[in-house]
């Protein structure tokens, strides 16, 4: 099994230049990957970011690159960035013959192909890969504030070692054997949150939202279920404890567009920050057709975003 020496994260936005703070305790060298020179020169000589956490000093053995190959010899790779990016990154991974095990933290699906992301990976790649995923906001992890996420592979020993060898007294990693199920459950809350921010725009009270997150996580359960997933996993870290983090915060950007909407909002006039459930509840319909689901919560959320639907009509089939 690899050595930690070198880690490596694709993607150096919030989440990104966070779990490299996290990790540098952990490893010799943490090696982010930017698009931007701005960000990569403000690491590497400043040791900040200023587009994710200008006020936050990040560890010296953080650096950063603007070079894609250069990650070429790290031990193992992050994936920290929007879903709609890993495609094109598993291509890259491959032109550079990297076989480093691969980490995805990305939460989302494939929606054009109505897919997990592990299943773009597998036709892309051969290299093992794990699911992290859990309740962890960015800005919380990156000051060193206590977090536990769930880890899960079809490779138990890659699970096991990147737990044993990441976690530490604020970042604990705990392993479930799930992947299908945990990638499910972090691509779904986000879109369930839009929900929930739009009850909480319309102040329709904390117990409906309450209402609408335990039904949302029993369809969530069914979802994964029928793509091969298991329902306990919804009881982990990684399924109840991600969701209601993200459906009960103000900080969660899916909560913010949700609420958005109940203003009046048009999802095209929409300038927060990126809220992946937007592009998540896309897949609603394709998923549900393909396994031959039959939900109430999320077709609805669907409609609410993407059909324009009236959004009292939409919430009384909801409740």
């Amino acid at each position: 099994m690899f050595l930690l020496e070198k880690i490596g994260i694709i993607g150096a936005g919030c989440y990104g230049t966070a779990i490299a703070q996290c990790f540098s305790r952990r490893a010799k060298e943490i090696l982010l990957i930017s698009r931007s020179k701005t960000v990569a020169s403000a690491i590497n000589e400043l040791h900040m970011n200023p587009q994710a956490f200008p006020e936050i000093t990040l560890a010296p053995n953080i650096i950063c690159s603007d070079v894609f190959f250069r990650i070429q010899d790290c031990n193992v790779i992050f994936f920290a960035l929007p879903v709609a990016a890993v495609l094109a990154v598993c291509k890259q991974i491959k032109e550079y013959e990297i076989k480093a095990p691969l980490i995805l933290c990305s939460k989302g699906f494939d929606v054009e192909n109505c897919q997990l992301q592990s299943d773009l990976v597998e036709e892309i790649l051969d290299n093992s890969y794990a699911i992290l995923s859990g309740p962890s906001f960015a800005h919380e992890i990156a000051r060193w504030l206590s977090a536990g996420v769930n880890i899960a592979s079809k490779n138990a020993e890659l699970s096991r070692h990147i737990s044993e060898s990441l976690s530490s007294a604020t970042f604990k990693i705990e392993v479930v054997d799930d992947y299908i199920g945990l990638q499910v459950a972090g691509a779904l809350k986000n879109v369930l949150a839009i929900g929930c921010g739009v009850f909480s725009g319309l102040k329709l009270g904390g117990s409906a939202i309450t209402k609408l997150i335990v039904d949302g996580l029993h369809e969530m359960a069914d979802f994964a279920v029928a793509m091969g997933g298991k329902k306990e996993t919804f009881f982990e870290l990684g399924g109840i404890g991600d969701t209601i983090l993200t459906c009960n915060s103000r900080q969660s950007r899916n909560v913010l567009f949700g609420e958005h909407l109940a203003s009046g909002g048009h999802p095209d006039n929409w300038t927060g920050a990126l809220a992946e459930g937007v592009f998540t509840a896309k897949a609603i319909p394709l998923f549900m057709q393909k396994y031959n689901l039959s939900l109430k919560i999320f077709p609805e959320i669907y409609r609410m975003i993407y059909e324009r639907r009236n959004l009292s009509e939409t919430i009384s089939k909801t409740i």
